[in-house]
């Protein structure tokens, strides 16, 4: 690991650039001293709500994910996605920075749980404040592509990749108890051969009262892209009643789940 990056490093803090304020760049050397991050190498992606930020660990590349401060829009349109979850009961958001942290620590608790339970998501590192860590996912310095970007024609496997985001998609709802909330080909990355659902802030546990109105939505988001191999409906349906099942759930040699002995799709 290199030295150490400081607020002092202004010819660097340009480089990186105005998403890295003194409270940003204070998180970042925070992560640093506990091993988290070694050297940030720049910035390398940029959304509407945050900027991500090329770095490296002893075992890779990472990405920091620095969100910025919000805009009154970003406030409102976030709350519906924090009020009915259980993690965030009786929370009371004081400030604009303060939300902004609780929704780092939001996407980190969310991406942790898919992970944990076998979703295809980048690894989660760590964070602090307003910065996320989690795994690179391309070659070299490069980000993989969106799925958005890519066209159908191009991918080498069309029907390997419509599967595997299914079966992705109902690890999160089935086992990971949790709803993507926001998911689309915008929030699916593709590194060649397989998908990787990203950006989950918007993630809610089950239970939520919008629960179904949220799947709904990334169900018939993922199949449009794909033509509507199935239908929304009835995948839909099938999720649900899936999600209720209260039996042990297997996994099979090609990554499908078992619910009461059958795949989601026969």
């Amino acid at each position: 690991m290199g030295r150490f990056r400081t607020e002092k490093d202004s010819d660097y803090f340009k480089v990186v650039d105005d998403a890295i304020n003194a409270y940003t760049w204070a998180a970042i050397v925070k992560l640093q001293e506990k091993g988290v991050v070694g050297d940030v190498l720049g910035p390398v992606g940029q959304g509407k709500e945050a900027k991500l930020i090329l770095a490296k660990r002893d075992d890779g590349y990472v990405v920091l994910k620095v969100f910025y401060p919000v805009p009154v829009r970003f406030v409102k349109s976030r709350y519906s996605y924090i009020l009915g979850d259980p993690r965030f009961r009786g929370l009371k958001i004081s400030d604009q920075l303060h939300l902004v942290e609780v929704w780092c620590r939001k996407e980190f608790g969310n991406l942790s749980r898919a992970y944990s339970a076998g979703v295809r998501v980048p690894r989660p590192y760590g964070f602090y404040r307003n910065v996320l860590v989690m795994q690179f996912i391309g070659v070299d310095r490069n980000p993989a592509p969106l799925l958005a970007e890519v066209r159908l024609e191009d991918l080498d496997d069309v029907d390997h990749v419509f599967y595997e985001v299914v079966k992705n998609l109902e690890k999160t709802y089935v086992v990971a108890g949790l709803v993507h909330g926001d998911l689309s080909p915008f929030n699916i990355l593709y590194d060649g051969e397989n998908p990787w659902f990203i950006d989950w802030g918007s993630a809610v546990r089950r239970g939520h009262p919008k629960e179904l109105e949220y799947l709904r939505r990334d169900v018939e988001r993922v199949l449009e892209f794909f033509g509507n191999p199935v239908s929304p409906q009835e995948l839909f349906k099938r999720l649900v009643e899936r999600g209720a099942w209260r039996g042990g759930v297997d996994v099979d040699e090609e990554g499908w789940l078992l619910v009461g002995g059958r795949r989601l799709l026969e």
